[in-house]
């Protein structure tokens, strides 16, 4: 890895690292904690807006992505679709205040593209729905149901369904989790019958 990478990963773990101790670090912030110039640090990251995007999308999936990897056949798609769910509700859960700020982020993006003229701005990548859709794949459902079926299980996993579940509804991590699994469940009873 070359300096300048060194140089950036280290104001991103730092920035982590704050995030994780529950502060929204600013690039000073950061720069002082990666024991970085402040001036360098800016030359990376020239906004506070930029370091916060930057750690909302450097996420290590990984293992979610191992999971979606793994050969399927149609009689484990259900189970895998719960398991998809719930790991990356339990990930949500577990670095709550790195996905509270991504969901902040992405609406002052999505608000920000409107205002600007932009009558449909997309403004996140959507894994989620790719690794439903790649779950679902061993059922061959027709499109328009399989699509159908991801949109609905996508509101019960990632941070907005967990911001709902412990904000709203007033659950505690453990019982949030316990509701996604059940609708996962519920949800894929409704479209494909009982197991």
């Amino acid at each position: 890895m070359n300096q300048k990478a060194r140089t950036r990963a280290a104001l991103v773990e730092a920035a982590d690292e704050l995030l994780r101790q529950g502060v929204t670090p600013t690039v000073a912030q950061a720069a002082e904690a990666a024991q970085v110039g402040r001036t360098t640090a800016y030359r990376y990251f020239p906004t506070q807006e930029s370091l916060l995007m930057e750690l909302s999308v450097t996420t290590d999936v990984s293992d979610l992505e191992a999971l979606i990897a793994e050969p399927l056949e149609a009689d484990g798609v259900r189970q895998r679709v719960v398991d998809v769910v719930h790991a990356l509700n339990r990930r949500v859960h577990d670095d709550e205040v790195k996905y509270r700020t991504a969901v902040r982020l992405y609406q002052d993006q999505w608000l920000g593209a409107v205002a600007s003229g932009d009558p449909s701005p997309t403004v996140r990548e959507g894994r989620r729905t790719r690794w439903l859709a790649e779950s679902l794949a061993p059922l061959e459902l027709p499109k328009k149901e399989r699509d159908r079926l991801v949109a609905a299980l996508s509101l019960v996993m990632g941070a907005e369904s967990m911001v709902v579940l412990r904000d709203a509804c007033h659950l505690s991590a453990d019982d949030a989790l316990a509701v996604t699994d059940w609708a996962t469940r519920a949800l894929l009873e409704a479209a494909l019958g009982p197991e």
